[in-house]
């Protein structure tokens, strides 16, 4: 009778327990990879609504002042430093972060109406993390049309948008740069339409290195 309670408490055999962690390992093993597609996704998808919404405030800015604007990469207000937390991220493009107001200094699309000489500058809102490129023409006859770009700073994925083309999105990858500062991709100054700004352009993506059409 003993013996049989003796055997009773016996735990897990070396054998069981190594099976038992391999069996752990494997799981592990496909589970991590699918998590990391997953918030690489979400990443991504951030970046895209971000570009949406700048386009729209470039269309408030233009129902105000009659022309396009850009990001400010040289003004005090956006040149700040990327630690500090709720103000302007600035790479080596320009680049949006929190939205500017009166008080803090942060993310703004700025334009003139040379016709007028009036100037408008207005706040513009993206996620914590975010970074984003508005471009006009920058030519004193004409800002009627503009690009936006916008990648999240851990997403491996650059979206950008040509104002001349209604609804069109283009993208480009490259795995080197999550966490880097900046758009990283090869942004694109607008011209005068019928030109197609972005579609096809060098983007510096990997191993695709043209700007592409989302479907």
């Amino acid at each position: 009778m003993l013996s049989r309670m003796i055997k009773k408490e016996e735990g897990f055999t070396l054998i069981e327990l190594m099976i038992v962690i391999a069996i752990i390992g494997i799981l592990a093993a496909i589970a991590v990879p699918q998590f990391m597609t997953y918030r690489m996704r979400a990443y991504n998808a951030g970046a895209k609504a971000v570009i949406h919404n700048l386009k729209a405030d470039q269309a408030n800015l233009n129902s105000e002042l009659g022309v396009y604007g850009h990001t400010e990469v040289a003004a005090a207000r956006l040149n700040v430093a990327v630690a500090a937390a709720g103000v302007a991220d600035s790479g080596t493009v320009p680049a949006l972060r929190a939205a500017a107001t009166n008080a803090t200094a942060g993310a703004r699309l700025a334009g003139t109406n040379n016709a007028a000489t009036r100037s408008l500058a207005i706040g513009v809102a993206i996620g914590d993390q975010m970074v984003a490129s508005a471009i006009d023409l920058n030519n004193a006859a004409d800002q009627s049309v503009f690009n936006v770009f916008a990648r999240h700073r851990k997403g491996d994925t650059a979206y950008g948008i040509d104002g001349d083309i209604e609804n069109a999105l283009y993208s480009v990858s490259n795995p080197a740069w999550p966490n880097a500062a900046g758009i990283q991709a090869t942004t694109v100054a607008p011209t005068l339409p019928p030109a197609d700004d972005i579609n096809n352009k060098a983007g510096g993506g990997l191993p695709t290195a043209a700007w592409t059409l989302v479907p």
